[in-house]
């Protein structure tokens, strides 16, 4: 990890968990989001920090792989730092840690500083290069593969996006689409698989009172399973654009 490593110790909940017990994909994902703004807050340019400059951190890009998901009544580390800054991009890097230290899954994320008002990228501020303890040469991008294209729907369920959905930026919490995506895919593939891999592009904000369509494109291979998902606005624009790969839970 480059910059600043930030640690924070998480517990989990019975709301956090699918019937197997297992923590869902989108606690962890709240899990990631949370420790990358702990972590902002204490090196002292966290939300009132970016409210006083007018900018905000808007997420563009995950990448995350899953050994195994934690278990209810477990509690993990979650690990985050800055891996470079470049131009309106921030990438970063986080990790899972259970109570012996062992690496249960790991994660790519790029964001990119938006102005407030205008809505648009803006340059990274030079005191997030300070505090993250970035050197301001370092501009290596964390790769993160391309999501395929979605040739044939599967299946698509539609949402309305609800008050609880929204976050401190006014538009939807990220790890909304992610449900959103993984609940067009049927149950019975869903209990028949566990997800390994989860790759996601947010294109475009949603809003309060608008609503979505979830669509899927589904490989079952037998032993493991691929799908391509893709989330609509009520134009038929992409919003959101993901990619996920599952493992037979007889292989578990």
């Amino acid at each position: 990890m480059r910059g600043i490593i930030t640690a924070k110790q998480y517990e989990i909940y019975y709301h956090d968990i699918d019937y197997n017990r297992n923590a869902l994909i989108t606690s962890l994902v709240n899990f990631f989001g949370d420790v990358a703004t702990y972590q902002s807050e204490e090196l002292g340019i966290g939300l009132d920090y970016l409210k006083s400059n007018n900018a905000a951190w808007v997420l563009y890009k995950w990448d995350i792989d899953i050994v195994r998901f934690p278990k209810y009544g477990e509690k993990i580390i979650v690990k985050t730092s800055a891996y470079s800054l470049k131009k309106f991009y921030a990438f970063r890097e986080h990790e899972v840690c259970d109570e012996n230290g062992n690496i249960i899954g790991t994660a790519k994320s790029v964001w990119f500083l938006i102005d407030i008002e205008k809505r648009k990228p803006i340059r990274i501020l030079k005191s997030l290069y300070k505090a993250y303890n970035i050197d301001e040469k370092c501009n290596e991008e964390l790769n993160i593969d391309k999501i395929k294209n979605l040739t044939k729907v599967d299946n698509e369920e539609n949402f309305t996006i609800r008050y609880s959905d929204i976050d401190t930026n006014r538009h939807v919490n990220n790890a909304k689409y992610i449900s959103w995506a993984i609940e067009a895919v049927p149950l019975e593939k869903m209990l028949k698989y566990t997800l390994k891999r989860i790759k996601v592009v947010y294109k475009k904000e949603t809003r309060y009172g608008h609503s979505i369509t979830s669509q899927v494109q589904i490989y079952d291979n037998g032993d493991t399973m691929d799908c391509i998902h893709r989330i609509l606005d009520d134009e038929g624009k992409e919003v959101t654009l993901l990619e996920t790969s599952w493992i037979s839970n007889q292989e578990n």
